[in-house]
């Protein structure tokens, strides 16, 4: 079954490709619209292109790599640790081990790496970048030990890694963006970009990783994405000017206590983070259970040697089908809100299906799929084309409604709400199964869609307005920005 698996994966990957370039070609033939729309139906001034394009190429190739050496770990994460085994009994890593080491990376997480977030904004978004390359090495490294107690520590470190990338990057992005004044709408593109961009570098990671662990064992990913990590920290730390948390982005900023105080003043803001959290908490559950599945469909005999590169590298090809489909969407002028609402839906209602035997059932007989694994693979690659779109829509909407100097903290502060939610999922996994806990990423994601309505509610409430940094040069602001300027004025 596994090669009839990897041919249907083959024909899925194709028909993938062609939807991405389907959606490119109609994000093309869109541009001119799009080029009107940024600079108000002139060109934009050549100093103004010039800066934005060193910009991407400042931030794109390091923030690249960080993503790469993450993704070089991912598809072998459960591999790598249930291939050990324990030193006083020899016995191998049962599940259960292996679940407290994915959530020893969360209550780090949880209870470090909110601080983390803080120290972004106080000590520097680049040094950030650079102390994250620094956790997540130390922690691939960590693999190659057999005492519980160091593969433990590595899974701290990451967790904290974790948390530094998901927030000091972007705060970089974002400060730099504001202190070169370029258009509002801008910064949804290079957003757009990274997320395609990363969609691409994961599909390349996947296939590198499956062959390093061909030839090198479940360990040999994680050993090589410590290259990339090292030349992600030193592009970063060549190119990139340092920013932080404050005035004018100097100083020292930040704090966890502005960021729960600005959160508590602000309902957009809690809506916003909400919708985060859930979504993410979602992610992270769908990450934990989506290869036991796959596995428990497969006949006991075929459940060896099944594709999982393959797998991987569909779904990576569904996250570029979602950053295409933003893409599309932001040229035509849609608010983020209105097209992320139904998006966030469609990834309740995939895994949902998944989670479903009546449904897979039925579903099955109708596309007229040979087997179960494709049928959840299927599912899965819709949740992960959602994925695709969400990325670069919230990145959008985080960079109109978080204050620059708290941006940090209030990132962090987010991730305690979504840790605490995959935490429960992961301890209660024996009672729920997997299709248990792919029910409850499914309802995460339905309290998303309903935080999200609570959010373009009140910016409907608003008003229809522009970003600051539009509004001040005349622009307008990029889809991901409208009705947002009296959510900036707030602060």
């Amino acid at each position: 079954m596994a090669a009839d698996l990897a041919a249907d994966l083959d024909k899925l990957l194709a028909a993938l490709g062609g939807a991405w370039l389907v959606l490119t070609l109609l994000r093309r033939a869109t541009a001119s619209r799009e080029a009107a729309a940024v600079a108000d139906g002139s060109a934009a001034p050549s100093d103004t292109a010039e800066a934005l394009r060193r910009l991407q190429w400042q931030y794109l190739p390091a923030w690249l790599l960080f993503k790469a050496a993450d993704w070089m770990q991912g598809p072998y994460f459960h591999e790598v640790y249930a291939s050990k085994r324990h030193v006083a009994t020899g016995e191998p890593f049962s599940d259960t081990d292996v679940s407290r080491l994915f959530l020893a990376g969360f209550v780090a997480a949880t209870l470090v790496g909110t601080a983390a977030g803080s120290l972004v904004d106080s000590r520097g978004r680049r040094a950030g970048c650079v102390l994250y390359a620094a956790a997540a090495g130390a922690a691939a490294a960590s693999v190659v030990c057999e005492r519980p107690e160091l593969l433990l520590a590595g899974r701290v470190v990451g967790g904290i890694g974790t948390s530094l990338l998901a927030a000091a990057p972007e705060a970089w992005l974002c400060a730099e963006h504001a202190r070169l004044s370029l258009p509002a709408a801008s910064l949804g593109g290079i957003f757009g970009w990274a997320y395609f961009g990363d969609s691409l570098v994961a599909i390349a990671s996947g296939q590198v990783a499956s062959r390093a662990a061909s030839a090198g064992g479940p360990q040999a990913p994680f050993l090589a994405s410590l290259p990339l990590l090292a030349a992600g920290a030193a592009i970063a730390s060549a190119t990139w000017r340092e920013n932080r948390g404050g005035k004018g982005g100097g100083g020292g900023g930040g704090g966890l206590r502005e960021g729960a105080s600005i959160l508590l003043r602000r309902p957009d803001l809690l809506s916003l983070m909400a919708v985060q959290a859930l979504f993410e908490a979602s992610m992270y559950i769908f990450v934990l259970v989506f290869a036991p599945a796959i596995v428990a469909a497969a006949p006991a005999a075929a459940r060896e040697g099944l594709p999982f590169g393959k797998v991987f590298s569909c779904f990576m090809a569904a996250c570029a089908v979602g950053s295409a489909t933003f893409s599309l969407c932001s040229a035509k002028g849609l608010r983020a809100e209105a097209f992320l609402l139904p998006v966030l839906l469609g990834a309740a209602g995939a895994l949902y299906l998944a989670s479903s035997p009546p449904a897979a059932t039925m579903l099955q007989r109708a596309l007229s799929m040979s087997h179960k694994p494709l049928y959840l693979v299927f599912c899965f690659a819709a949740f992960e084309a959602a994925v695709g779109v969400y990325f670069p829509a919230v990145g959008g909407l985080r960079a109109a409604y978080l204050p620059g100097a708290q941006r940090g903290a209030i990132m962090a502060l987010t991730r305690v709400p979504l840790n605490l939610l995959v935490i429960a999922v992961a301890l209660a996994r024996d009672r729920l199964g997997d299709t248990g806990a792919l029910r409850c990423a499914a309802a995460a994601q339905l309290l998303a869609a309903a935080a999200l309505a609570s959010l373009w509610a009140r910016g409907g409430a608003a008003g229809k307005g522009e970003a600051p940094a539009a509004k001040d040069k005349g622009l307008a602001a990029s889809p991901a920005m409208s009705t947002l300027s009296r959510a900036k004025k707030a602060d």
